[in-house]
């Protein structure tokens, strides 16, 4: 279980905006934390308990006035608990190796049945919709989601790249860094999840000419602010907002859920995308060593595990290509029926 305690905003908050004319802006400045914050808790939706007095510490009230404060004992989803089993049971190898425990108390975990879980993916053909319908969409929003789609690259590693991350001529990209969001803390710069997603990857020619029409639109917007633009050489962000700050992992993931369902697209996420790259990389064939490094997977077990249905799916097809032949191995012959009442 989760084994958090989060709070959720009382009707008093809403009140305590009308009766004191202040915006959820002028409230974050004062409580130190982030507008999204504040905006979430006015949605009714959860956030941390230090947010929650801190907004309250601002307001001049009780956080028990304008907050109800409960445990969040939701389940963990199975894939998480196997995840973290994974990294609790390489610590503990480890520990043997050092012989600093005789064996792996990890390894007799009983885990959650992954059975029945699949990766949500786009198959080809809507995955090429989606691509049609984004070219009457801003390129501050596009440019993002189908870089994505083309490069497989988690959320957080999409919005931790930086130019200098980036070699336009030999379309090579190095992921090193992360972009992510905490309620109460806001943006800040994390390491890959893993030593294996520290990594280099190749990107097509239609992914570099994605950025470099991106990066044309930010030049603009950068010439536009002059000094207000908040890029710095050490830190200079491919996906940023109009005034180069980094975009916030939320506001991504939100507007492609709208656009999702203002066209109509299956049901999906800035998530999968990567789930779709990975996919349509394994049906045409690559191998799944490759497919598993350009993913950051520490384990090629970890991609097949997860991409289990695909491959299959793939095997079954590479398997009716040799059908093509029956023709010319045995044109004219047909089974015989069976006679009526043989046993």
């Amino acid at each position: 279980v989760r084994q958090r305690t989060i709070a959720l905003a009382k009707p008093a908050l809403g009140e305590w905006f009308d009766q004191t004319k202040t915006t959820q802006y002028a409230l974050a400045r004062r409580a130190g934390i982030t507008h999204q914050t504040v905006g979430n808790a006015m949605k009714g939706t959860p956030i941390n308990q230090d947010s929650a007095k801190k907004i309250s510490e601002a307001a001049g009230q009780k956080v028990d006035e304008l907050f109800t404060i409960v445990a969040d004992k939701t389940p963990l989803a199975p894939s998480t608990i196997h995840s973290y089993h994974r990294t609790v049971s390489s610590i503990l190898e480890k520990a043997v190796k050092w012989r600093c425990i005789a064996s792996n108390p990890a390894e007799k975990a009983d885990l959650p049945s992954l059975a029945g879980h699949k990766a949500r993916y786009l198959d080809e053909p809507d995955a090429k919709k989606m691509l049609q319908l984004l070219q009457a969409e801003p390129i501050k929003w596009r440019a993002p989601i189908i870089f994505d789609l083309l490069s497989g690259l988690r959320r957080a590693e999409l919005l931790g790249l930086r130019w200098q991350d980036v070699d336009l001529d030999n379309g090579v990209i190095k992921v090193v860094q992360t972009s992510n969001y905490v309620s109460g803390k806001g943006v800040y710069v994390g390491t890959p999840k893993s030593e294996d997603s520290d990594r280099c990857l190749k990107v097509s020619r239609t992914a570099i000419l994605i950025l470099l029409e991106y990066k044309s639109w930010q030049d603009e917007m950068r010439a536009k602010v002059g000094d207000v633009w908040a890029g710095t050489p050490d830190d200079d962000r491919i996906f940023t907002n109009e005034v180069g700050r980094p975009l916030f992992p939320t506001s991504i993931t939100q507007w492609m859920g709208k656009f999702i369902k203002r066209t109509g697209l299956p049901s999906s996420s800035v998530h999968s995308l990567r789930h779709t790259y990975a996919s349509l990389l394994i049906a045409d064939g690559t191998p799944l060593v490759v497919v598993s490094g350009n993913l950051g997977h520490a384990q090629v077990s970890t991609t097949s595990d997860i991409y289990s249905h695909v491959i299959a799916s793939a095997e079954a097809k590479a398997a009716e290509v040799m059908d093509r032949f029956s023709d010319d191995i045995h044109p004219k012959f047909t089974p015989k029926e069976e006679k009526q009442g043989a046993s």
